[in-house]
């Protein structure tokens, strides 16, 4: 590479890197994951060998730590570096990159390589936790403080974590690149493409199958707890029981993974790929060709022919036309009216499947299922005025606050009961009333939820990762303290009843703000 392309891939990656760390969703990351470094403390975030846990030195700390980055960064972080193409096609810096020699393959590598260096600095942050971790066990390199060994804490980091990081970066920038990819929807299709990259990670048979370098660091560690324990461990998990006492686990002694050449070229081949798969976002990207871009100002020229252009986008059919009048009726229509066939089939067959599953898996399954697939219809609700431009009409109206706020809420409530209402429904009738305050609980709060972040944000992005967030970890993963829709028959409803009024009175207290003119 030449001297002058590596500047101007170096340009891009640094200016990109020092807009994001002055964004509140980085701080907001960066407070999770001093958060998912606190649990490693008090035992409430876990990396469990079957039932046994590594004594913690310099090697279990670095290797606990990297893998809890790797897998919850690359999940969080993917949506919080995936809008570097977007802000600059909406701020106008994408159209001046456009005059200038450089190339679309250098810009979608430097985007990339920005994406890795907001991954590493939050990473950076569970490293010092590690060493925090270390220094309050007074412990070393060998459980019973003996020196510090760098080379095994940092190690799994360097050789798991930045190929890993890398790809998921790499991702980011495909997906923003591509067509289709770039909307709302392609946040929850994220959670799919982890989820099968994770799964492939951790029942891979060979290092060089293993995307996120999980396997080699699990082989390792159940190769210890089987040498010392004379057990073979089942399984290898992370655990997150937030506010949940675990007892005193069995304790084995790991002294960290044998980087041989062979696992050393499966994460340079790793690297490799997440260098390919960004070059290859430059194919899709249109450089910010006018007529291709999403964010654009209609000239007065073309005011006509976009009206027009946009008549020519609205649905097949008009599912607005289904629903009833009046100030609730319209929030409906403008929740679901837009929403295309497929989601509308999509939406049916889910409602249809809810009083068809047996009421006993119901729950944990098609209902977690049910209460996700609305996930853009929900992002709308507070922030869509703002995004579209017609804020000013809105709090202009009687009743902006007492009634219009009210019944967009409740529009979202109607869209989850709708969608779910054959396993609340089943509930009741079974007299199963904790399985249905549950329910119930979280048909109010998801709307509420949204609505909240709306207001607060502008816009829809910051509902569409917070809510996959909470939906993975707490029902799809089946965490109790964060089930706030009974998946896992543990959770406590009276919380998301409290998290309900929590968000509505900060959505009433936004909207007063924005009525004020503040």
């Amino acid at each position: 590479m030449s001297r002058d392309r590596f500047g101007a891939i170096s340009a891009i990656a640094w200016a990109d890197v020092l807009e994001r760390v002055r964004r509140f969703s980085f701080l907001a990351t960066l407070g999770l994951v001093l958060w998912l470094g606190a649990g490693t403390f008090d035992g409430s975030v876990s990396v469990n060998v079957g039932d046994a846990q590594g004594f913690v030195n310099s090697a279990w700390a670095g290797g606990m730590m990297a893998v809890v980055a790797i897998t919850f960064l690359s999940l969080l972080g993917f949506w919080i570096v995936k809008n570097a193409v977007a802000r600059d096609e909406r701020t106008g810096v994408g159209p001046i990159l456009a005059t200038t020699p450089l190339s679309r393959v250098e810009y979608t590598i430097g985007k990339a390589t920005s994406h890795f260096l907001v991954l590493a600095a939050m990473t950076g942050v569970l490293v010092l936790c590690g060493l925090v971790l270390l220094l309050m066990q007074g412990r070393g390199s060998n459980g019973a403080g003996g020196p510090f060994d760098a080379f095994a804490y940092v190690a799994p980091f360097l050789f798991c974590g930045v190929p890993a990081f890398a790809l998921t970066a790499s991702i980011a920038i495909l997906f923003e690149t591509t067509p289709g990819l770039r909307g709302g929807w392609a946040n929850a299709l994220w959670i799919v493409v982890w989820t099968i990259l994770l799964m492939t990670s951790m029942g891979a048979k060979t290092p060089l199958m293993d995307p996120w370098g999980i396997l080699i660091v699990q082989k390792s560690m159940a190769a210890a707890a089987q040498a010392q324990l004379g057990v073979n461990p089942e399984h290898f998990s992370i655990e997150m029981n937030p506010g949940m006492a675990r007892a005193e686990p069995v304790r084995f002694l790991w002294h960290g993974v044998t980087w041989t050449p062979a696992i050393l070229l499966s994460r340079l081949a790793w690297l490799g790929v997440s260098i390919g798969i960004a070059a290859l976002a430059a194919v899709p990207f249109h450089r910010f060709d006018p007529s291709r871009m999403r964010f654009r100002v209609a000239l007065p020229g073309r005011a006509a022919a976009a009206a027009e252009k946009a008549k020519a986008k609205r649905p097949a059919i008009d599912w607005g036309a289904f629903l009833p009048g009046g100030l609730l009726g319209s929030e409906l229509k403008l929740l679901v009216g837009g929403a295309n066939g497929w989601w509308a089939l999509g939406a049916l067959g889910i409602a249809i499947a809810c009083w068809i599953v047996p009421l006993a898996k119901a729950p944990a399954t098609i209902l977690v299922a049910a209460w996700i697939w609305p996930l853009l219809r929900w992002s709308s609700l507070g922030g869509r005025d703002a995004h579209a431009g017609t804020e000013a009409f809105v709090l202009t109206a009687p009743g902006a606050l007492t009634r219009q706020l009210p019944a967009a809420w409740a529009a979202g409530v109607i869209v989850a009961l709708v969608i779910g209402l054959g396993v609340g429904a089943r509930q009741l009738l079974a007299a199963d009333l904790a399985g249905f305050t549950a329910w119930f609980a979280g048909a109010l709060f998801i709307p509420a939820f949204a609505l909240a972040l709306g207001l607060a944000s502008r816009g829809p992005r910051l509902f569409e990762v917070s809510y996959a967030i909470l939906w993975y970890i707490g029902p799809g993963n089946r965490t109790p303290a964060l089930d706030f829709m009974g998946a896992t028959g543990k959770g406590d409803p009276r919380v998301w009843f409290a998290a309900t009024a929590i968000a509505l009175a900060v959505a009433f207290a936004l909207r007063a703000r924005q009525l004020r003119g503040n």
